[in-house]
């Protein structure tokens, strides 16, 4: 028994001397595959990498499809300025992503941008940037007059979205883990699949200025089942699920409907 403590003692210096070597000797690895000025693919175990703008002495402007689709350990990146567009699903499947930094070069972010990240949580943008704003890492541009994105992994069951806000964009909310979002009367467009797949939003009340609601805005959102909306709206017949609210609406107009079944019925005016 005398000589445990010892043993004991030398196993845990060498366990440490182990993992320091592995920590020492870690290598970051990361490897560009570029086409004319678009990354097309990289391949990294970067925690934190900063994306360049040129590689081999190359000038790199854009971040391709699916370019850092399926990598596992990013948790927040940094784009280099000079990086003027982020295509198509270019951090699709990035399991870990968190956060991402943009400059102020960067003058389009694709809608489906970071589509399959479950963590992520906050977009941050330069001050410079002369056409994207972020505010508490929800994504805007045209100074604040369209929401561009909401993060995934944002922590909250309402949200109440900026007054001023004229356009709600493409999949802004795709996959939101709302509840339900308060909208200013200063939103007149709803665009493409705005909500869609938002799964547990319950309820909406649609802006009394609204003009337009796009194609299959709440497509997916089994739970929702109150809908209260203003007069005059151009909505397409696909953008609640199926076309039920559709001709509740050019029978009705404003006023609140409600889910039952598979259908949408008219519950009464909305003054």
């Amino acid at each position: 028994m005398k000589y445990l403590k010892p043993i004991s003692l030398v196993v845990l210096i060498l366990c440490a001397a182990v993992l320091m070597y592995v920590i020492i000797t870690y290598e970051t690895k990361v490897e560009y595959i570029v086409s004319g000025e678009t990354i097309i693919s990289c391949k990294t175990n970067a925690k934190h990498p900063v994306i360049p703008a040129s590689v081999d002495n190359k000038a790199v402007t854009a971040i391709g499809s699916r370019a850092f689709r399926d990598n596992s350990s990013m948790i927040t990146v940094k784009l280099d300025d000079g990086i003027v567009e982020i295509k198509d699903e270019a951090f699709y499947n990035c399991s870990a992503l968190r956060e991402i930094f943009i400059p102020k070069s960067v003058t389009y972010i694709s809608p489906t941008a970071f589509t399959g990240c479950p963590e992520f949580a906050k977009v941050e943008v330069d001050q410079g940037n002369k056409v994207y704003k972020s505010f508490n890492g929800v994504l805007f541009k045209d100074g604040m007059s369209e929401i561009v994105y909401f993060p995934v992994s944002f922590m909250r069951t309402e949200y109440y979205i900026a007054h001023g806000t004229r356009i709600i964009g493409e999949k802004a909310f795709y996959k939101s883990p709302l509840y339900t979002v308060h909208m200013p009367d200063t939103v007149i467009y709803i665009q493409d699949y705005a909500f869609a797949e938002s799964t547990d939003m319950k309820t909406i009340t649609l802006p009394a200025n609204l003009i337009y609601l796009g194609e299959n805005v709440f497509l997916g959102n089994g739970k929702l089942r109150t809908i209260t909306i203003g007069t005059g709206v151009e909505i397409q017949p696909n953008s609640v699920d199926g076309i039920s609210f559709y001709e509740q609406y050019q029978l009705y107009g404003a006023g609140t409907y409600v889910k039952t079944g598979n259908d949408w019925e008219y519950i009464h005016s909305k003054n």
